[in-house]
């Protein structure tokens, strides 16, 4: 293994290295101040309450600590990892005696009964995150492949059709996809006063509705459950493309080629599919295989191209292709959600923005003629205030899902991906070169614009920024359980994840050179990752601090600044699973290592910095979870 030592003495440690270094403490400070007040004296969530029969939230309670183990990893205290097992098996424990109305729990062998794989992302981003920090807890091991065989052909579950290589509903999990009645049951809740005209329920070739606001008579809600039975309740959608980040983490913890090949299986019917519809992929197919079987037309259905449109559709072709490049290397799978970005970039319509420059708007919906005139913020209009619809594409609007064209560069190093994130550019909202100190989602996107633009040597003090943003966050869950005295008034599903005062963003690009996964189910995708030979242990040695400087096609620039006070021993490890490997590696003083391996061996003395500029050759090694063998 190549060695690299720090010698250069650092006086004042930068601001960055002291900001990233503090806010792994008072992470840790602030977990325990959350679980000693925001649980009962069980350890147990304070919901759902014992009187509960629903099927909805239990994603919500495992995003209130999902990322502390991910924290953890990249060099946080021992604590929250301690804590987020903890807080999970607490979960479980309540979820698997939560009722539903089918007369059985919500978790049944500690998974979902049957939900969707916008929530089901959602709720098992801890269990990729746990790979990352404990992948030889045998419970995290038996988890990922218990998990992963709920799809397998030979399942008792029925969730998956080897032979058609579909599966068999949009709702699936632990009990199959045969438990999601809309008519009888409101799944999500949602009745007479849901957004039915905004998320375009196919309702406007239904005799009995003539206009948006018919949704919204309570007289009409028993018909609507009808048509979403009808349309929505069976086979296979886009989003179940999710699964694959199950299938890759059980891989990554075994190597078992059973699962890398589903993967490749799967996602090569979905795109054998979206050739057969003319490039666009529909979001519906039938049981038996028919594209629109279900909803009638090859849009229309479940989290499809009218119901949410790409904020819900560009989120399973995006984590499936990240997840088979990191399995075979093979940058070509980015193809299949690039054509879907290209397909509404070429429907897109320039909007003037200023005396310069113009905004692309993209069409984020496809569906019916009719009438459109409903409350869409942010959507192009025609006078008459319809909202603007052409070919059958509608809610022209900014390119509000960043990670999507973010993640489609980062996997590519292609310019020509990252000129597609410049023209998406919304020239009339932020700055690319501001940090917003307030989250916009619950999932705290916004700064991929920031980011890209340090990397492109436009925003220098950038590490600073996203810092001081990431501290306000965490300060400001902070003031919100003060001001309520710790104690929440009505708990409900979102109150764990509504003040979780853990952020990884900054962490994630800083440390790792990376961005945050996709939110709802895509897994870590990182230049580097650190280990503590000292502790013997993922992340960073206790005062060290990691700046990735630069991401390009050849390589990264990275440096480690130790502002603690005593001498560490580390690993650089190229990818979060050793899937990249080091070429040239040149440090500060000019010395130059041909490593042509996927690990570096740093000695950090207290107040030293190293600077390195590595070359690397990505996606070239078996990802795996298995840390390095300096570690043993």
């Amino acid at each position: 293994m190549s060695q690299f030592e720090a010698v250069r003495s650092v006086s004042t440690p930068p601001e960055w290295a002291v900001s990233q270094r503090r806010l792994f403490d008072v992470s840790r400070e602030a977990v325990e101040d959350f679980v000693e007040h925001y649980f009962d004296e069980n350890g147990d969530p304070l919901w759902p309450p014992e009187d509960y029969v629903g099927l909805d939230g239990s994603d919500d309670i495992i995003e209130g600590f999902y990322n502390w183990p991910l924290v953890y990893a990249m060099g946080g205290d021992e604590a929250l990892l301690e804590y987020a097992k903890e807080k999970y098996e607490a979960a479980i424990d309540v979820l698997s005696e939560t009722e539903t109305p089918y007369g059985h729990p919500m978790y049944v062998d500690e998974f979902d009964q049957c939900r969707d794989w916008f929530h089901l992302g959602e709720g098992n981003l801890y269990t990729y995150n746990m790979g990352l920090a404990d992948p030889a807890d045998d419970t995290v091991v038996e988890r990922a492949e218990r998990f992963a065989s709920l799809y397998f052909g030979d399942s008792e579950t029925n969730n998956y059709d080897a032979e058609k290589r579909l599966v068999r509903g949009p709702q699936n999990g632990s009990m199959g996809p045969d438990f999601c009645d809309f008519e009888k049951y409101e799944h999500h809740g949602y009745g007479a006063d849901y957004r039915w005209y905004r998320h375009s329920l196919p309702w406007r070739d239904i005799d009995e509705f003539d206009e948006a606001a018919d949704l919204h008579d309570p007289a009409n809600e028993e018909r609507l459950f009808e048509v979403l039975n009808e349309r929505c309740s069976t086979g296979d959608i886009p989003l179940n493309l999710n699964i694959t980040s199950l299938m890759t983490n059980a891989y990554l913890h075994t190597g078992d080629e059973r699962y890398r090949e589903w993967v490749f299986d799967y996602l090569e019917a979905w795109r054998e599919r979206t050739a057969e519809n003319g490039g666009i992929i529909p979001d519906n197919v039938s049981r038996d295989g028919e594209i629109g079987g279900v909803a009638g037309k090859w849009y229309g259905g479940y989290y499809g191209w009218s119901w949410g449109g790409w904020h819900y559709i560009g989120i399973g072709p995006t984590v499936a292709a990240e997840n088979a490049v990191l399995l075979d290397g093979d940058r070509e799978y980015l193809e299949f959600p690039r054509s879907q970005l290209d397909v509404l970039m070429e429907n897109g319509i320039e909007v003037s923005s200023d005396a310069v420059h113009d905004t692309l708007h993209i069409p984020h919906k496809y569906g019916d003629p009719g009438n459109y005139h409903y409350n869409a913020s942010g959507v192009l209009r025609e006078d008459d205030g319809e909202v603007k619809f052409e070919d059958g594409w509608y809610e022209f609007q900014t390119h509000k899902d960043d990670p999507y064209a973010i993640h489609l560069w980062y996997m590519s190093q292609s310019e020509a991906d990252r000129e597609r994130v410049r023209s998406l550019r919304d020239w009339g909202k932020q700055d690319w070169r501001r940090v917003d100190p307030r989250a916009k989602t619950k999932h705290g996107d916004g700064q991929e614009y920031a980011w890209l633009a340090y990397l492109d040597g436009d925003f220098e003090d950038y590490p600073e920024r996203i810092m001081d943003a990431s501290h306000a966050q965490v300060q400001e869950r902070r003031e919100l359980m003060r001001e309520e005295g710790f104690a929440p008034e009505d708990p409900d599903e979102d109150y764990l994840r509504d003040r979780n005062p853990v952020c990884e963003k900054g962490l994630l690009q800083l440390t790792m050179g990376a961005p945050q996964p996709v939110y709802y189910g895509g897994l870590v995708m990182a230049q580097v990752r650190h280990f503590d030979v000292g502790e013997g242990r993922p992340g960073l040695p206790e005062g060290v601090a990691a700046l990735v400087e630069d991401v390009t096609p050849e390589g990264i620039e990275l440096t480690l600044v130790n502002v603690g006070g005593r001498d560490r021993e580390m690993v650089v490890q190229a990818g979060a699973y050793g899937e990249h490997e080091f070429g040239t590696v040149r440090d500060d003083d000019g010395r130059t290592v041909e490593v042509n391996g996927n690990v570096l061996a740093v000695s950090v003395p207290s107040g030293t910095r190293l600077s390195l500029t590595a070359e690397m050759d990505r996606f070239v090694n078996d990802p795996s979870y298995e840390p390095p063998a300096a570690l043993e």
